[in-house]
This record gives C-alpha cells, sequence and structure tokens, in this order.
C-alpha cells in the first residue's frame, strides 16, 4: 500500500490517567509518531488502522481495587511511551490498549515488553520488537517491516494473509505456529522449543524448526532455499513443484515425507536414514546407495535427474523417509 509521511518534531506532551480504573475507557491523540514503547504487566494490545493522520491509544481497564492501576502515557519528540503502573498485591481484572495507526510513509516501530499479554494487529504497517513471558501473537493482513523481532516464552502465533520483510524472527519456547497465506522474504525464521509449525499456501523462503513436534508444509511454494526440522516429531511437506534452490527437511526422531505433484526433468533426492531403523520409499530408480557412520551407521540412497539441480535432502535419525509423487 502507498502510505503518507507525517514524521516530524513535536515537544514533550505528557499525559496521566489519574482517575478511576474500574471499567473506564480512556483515550489520548498524538500527531507525527515515529515509534511506540509498551512497558506492560498484563495487558493486551491491539492495534488497527486510523480514520485520521493522528495516533489514537485507547484504554479500557476493568480493575479492582480501583485504585491499584495507574497508567501513565507520554509523548517525547516522536516516540511515545506506555507504561503500566501496578501497586499492592491484590489486583485483579483485565486491561486492553488499542492503537490506531495512521498511514505513514515510514511505518512505524513498535515495541513491547510484557509479563503476559497478547498482541492482535490487523491491517496495518509496522516494525515490532516484543518481548512477553506468555502472550498469544496473531497477524492479519499486516505488513511487517525487516528485522522485525517476537519472542515468547510461552504463546502461539497465527499469521495470516500478509507479507513478511527480510530477517524477521518468530520465536516461541512453548507454542504453535499457524501460517496461512504469507508471502515471506528471505532471512525469515520462525521456530518453537515445544509446539508444531503449520504452513498453508505460503510462498517465499522457509526456514521453520521446532524442538518437539510436526513441521507441516501444504499448498506452499517454496521459491528460494528451503530447511524444515524437528528435533522430536514428523516432517511433511507436499508441493505442486521443487524449490528453486533446494531444500533439507529432517527429524532426530520421526517420519519425513515429500509428495510433489512434478519433479520436472532436473532435481537430485538424498535420502539418509539410519540403518537399524526405519526404511526408504522412494518410486524413483536410485543412481547410487551407500553407508557412511555418524555416531551410527547410515544409509544413504540418491536419485540424480538432469543436471542434478535442485537437491533435496530428507535425513531421520529414527524413523522413515517416504518420497511421493
Amino acid at each position: 500500500m502507498r502510505l503518507r509521511h507525517v514524521l516530524g518534531a513535536l515537544p514533550l506532551l505528557l499525559a496521566f490517567w489519574t482517575g478511576p480504573a474500574t471499567g473506564q475507557t480512556k483515550t489520548w491523540e498524538f500527531s507525527a509518531v515515529a515509534r511506540i514503547d509498551i512497558d506492560g504487566v498484563s495487558g493486551d494490545v491491539v492495534v488497527r488502522p486510523a480514520e485520521g493522520n493522528t495516533l489514537v491509544v485507547e484504554l479500557h481497564a476493568d480493575v479492582e481495587p480501583e485504585d491499584n492501576f495507574r497508567p501513565t502515557v507520554e509523548q517525547r519528540g516522536d516516540r511515545v511511551s506506555i507504561d503500566e503502573k501496578w501497586r499492592g498485591h491484590n489486583s485483579h481484572g483485565h486491561v486492553e490498549w488499542t492503537l490506531y495507526l495512521p498511514a505513514q510513509e515510514t511505518p512505524p516501530e513498535l515495541t513491547m515488553d510484557t509479563a503476559s499479554g497478547d498482541l492482535a494487529c490487523r491491517d496495518v504497517a509496522l516494525r515490532v520488537e516484543l518481548d512477553t513471558a506468555s502472550g498469544d501473537i496473531e497477524l492479519t493482513n499486516v505488513e511487517l517491516d525487516e528485522n522485525s523481532d517476537f519472542d515468547t516464552a510461552s504463546g502461539d502465533y497465527d499469521l495470516q494473509g500478509m507479507t513478511i520483510s527480510a530477517d524477521c524472527r518468530f520465536d516461541t519456547a512453548s507454542g504453535d505456529l499457524t501460517l496461512n497465506n504469507l508471502v515471506l522474504e528471505k532471512g525469515c525464521k520462525f521456530s518453537t522449543a515445544s509446539g508444531d509449525v503449520d504452513a498453508r499456501r505460503c510462498r517465499g523462503y522457509f526456514a521453520l524448526s521446532t524442538a518437539s513436534g510436526d513441521v507441516d508444509v501444504r499448498d506452499c511454494e517454496i521459491e528460494g532455499w528451503g530447511d524444515l526440522s524437528t528435533a522430536s516429531g514428523d516432517v511433511s511437506v507436499s508441493l505442486d513443484h521443487l524449490p528453486a534452490d533446494g531444500l533439507e527437511a529432517s527429524s532426530a526422531s520421526g517420519n519425513v515425507s515429500l509428495d510433489v505433484a512434478d519433479y520436472g526433468d532436473d532435481f537430485k533426492l538424498v535420502l539418509v536414514k539410519r540403518k537399524d531403523r526405519g526404511r526408504i520409499t522412494c518410486p524413483f530408480e536410485y543412481t547410487s546407495e551407500k553407508t557412511f557412520f555418524d555416531d551410527h551407521e547410515y544409509e544413504e540412497k540418491t536419485v540424480e535427474r538432469g543436471s542434478g539441480a535442485p537437491e533435496i535432502e530428507l535425513r531421520t535419525a529414527s524413523g522413515r523417509v517416504t518420497v511421493r509423487n
């Protein structure tokens, strides 16, 4: 989308909420904002497009005791800071911040550091730096700027219908990654320590990994290089044609399968499994076979056609390797 430039310098503006918090909504409005910093405790954040050319910050809080929550919102130059301030030890309730972002030629940057809070963005362009101990991430039709970084200790990702610019990173220690109808530029990485990775109708460069869970890629187009891995789980890939630059799909303990509608005339399949475990199934005639030792004895079977590129390697230490067409 084409965006208008509205950045500039402003004097210091401060906004403090000093009234009761319980069940109330408070709104702030700012101009010429390049960065938004949120230092939260448990509040959720929702980002939507603004109707005008100013940033609107809306807070809804339903907290008891009402005096225990005193947030501050301030602007210094082109930066807006949002700080959740709590006191006491017996507070409970719900806090939600909604940011209405105006269209800008240079997308604003959102930094979010919270102990427990979700982030949901829709129909906006921005760069994000997020660190949360527990929170889900939902992005829909978002133009995500380069080098955006998401890190959550416990939370799921749900990304729908969007372009993810180069070198963006998505990490979770415990959670699933759901990717649907995405354009993935070079350098994007998605990883979870415990959870599944599910990609549908995506295209671009694929770097998907999980330490404990399955990786499932369906109806996608790997335009560059693909790297799909799990330490404990299955890797399943279904494509219309082979990746342009190649693919490596591996599991330390699980099955690896590849189903391609049209392999074309030029490719190289390298299929590897531990010799004493699992089996290799392939509809093509092997052009070479060998065994090698890497802590254990492995067998490697190769199918090479035409130029021998792209190279596709499917590997498992404990499971089956299956090629279908």
